[in-house]
């Protein structure tokens, strides 16, 4: 929180469908995706 109380703001990023799982962050097993880290984005 910043001085005035309302959370600090964050820079946007670019971030990319993971091309392995598609986006939803678990594999064809439905484990974690191991490329992305289970986040569905690169």
């Amino acid at each position: 929180m910043n001085v005035a109380g309302r959370p600090a703001d964050i820079p946007p990023t670019e971030h990319f469908q993971c091309c392995t799982c598609g986006g939803t962050g678990l594999d064809s097993y439905g484990e974690t995706c191991e490329h992305c880290e289970g986040l569905g984005f690169c």
